[in-house]
Parts: C-alpha cells; structure tokens; sequence
C-alpha cells in the first residue's frame, strides 16, 4: 500500500472530521450514533494547521494532529454541536468536549502532543497508523512528543510501543465504569 502522510489543507476540513468520527465512534455514540452528523459537528473547531493526513489513491485514509502548549487541534462551537446533535445534547457534548479538547497542556515548547490519530474504518490494521505517526513526527520540528491512550486501547499501546513511546505516566480514571476504562496511559517518544 502506498500511503501519503502530509500536512493537512482547508480542503481536507471534512476528511479530518470523518475519520475522528469513525476512529471514535465508541465515544461519539453517546451523544449520536450517525457518524456523518458526528462529522459535521465537529467539522467546524478543527484547526487545520495541526493536522497531517494519511492519503491513499488520493482519498484521505487516517489523520492525527499535533499540538502544542500554544493551542489544541480542536476547539469547540456549540452552535455546531446544537444544529448537530440538537438543543439538550449540543450543550452536553459543549460541555464534555470543551474541557477534553481545549485543555492546556503543560508541555514545554519543544514538545509536541500527539492527538486524534484515527484512521477510516475500511483501512484499520494495515500500518497505517504506524506509518502516519513515523511520517508526521519526521516532518514536524518538535524534540520529543507525548500522547495519551486509554489502558483498554492494548492495539494502539503495542503500535506506540513498537515505534518506540514508552509509558511515563499513568492516571486512575476517576469514572472507570461510566468510561469503559482504569487508567489513561502517558507515552512519550525522544526524536533521534
């Protein structure tokens, strides 16, 4: 397969916002289990410059952002989530996704922090996941870069462990049985 990792454009707007509506659909199918109006929920607080996508026979295939303590790769907009997802859980999910996707991070300028790696579902367990993470980190400028993954996500901790992340920290989740999961695990990677 031959794959293309590059930065992302304004036209890949809803590209990007199909393949974190398919990659987390799991979390999404609490607030509404159309992918599609998931996608265009979520279309508008995307921050282009911080993505980079996986393209395959030109059609966008998985994607992941990387952000910094200067800004996150989503911000959110409740009027999309209200037209969306309607009155009562627009604002829900404005509240829930606010504080998930708008947090700071307390990372140095130097460190770049992985989010959103998705990749449509049609293509999954093909390397591309491994392929856009080893392509993106080579083109961006960050030293050493940070993600977070769940402790059930055991697919993903072996990619990031096969490309060389390891866990540094790991915190008990507060509502494990409401969540699906114990802990969020901490991996950061050095660049060589």
């Amino acid at each position: 397969m031959n794959i293309n990792v590059r930065q992302a454009r304004e036209n890949d707007r809803n590209h990007i916002a199909l393949c974190i509506a398919e990659g987390f659909k799991k979390d999404c199918d609490v607030l509404c289990k159309d992918t599609h109006k998931v996608s265009a929920a979520i279309s508008t607080g995307i921050q282009i410059s911080k993505f980079y996508v996986a393209e395959f026979e030109n059609k966008v295939i998985g994607v992941l952002a990387i952000s910094d303590c200067k800004g996150r790769a989503a911000t959110t907009d409740i009027a999309s989530y209200k037209k969306n997802f309607g009155f009562i859980k627009g604002i829900i999910a404005y509240l829930v996704l606010k504080e998930e996707f708008e947090a700071p991070l307390d990372y140095p300028p130097t460190t770049g922090y992985i989010e959103f790696v998705a990749v449509r579902n049609a293509y999954q367990r093909k390397g591309i996941a491994s392929t856009l993470l080893k392509e993106s980190i080579s083109q961006s400028s960050y030293k050493d870069y940070v993600l977070e993954v769940t402790d059930i996500n055991t697919a993903a901790i072996r990619c990031y462990s096969a490309l060389g992340f390891e866990e540094f920290k790991r915190i008990e989740e507060k509502r494990s049985k409401q969540k699906g999961f114990s802990a969020r695990i901490y991996m950061k990677y050095q660049k060589k």
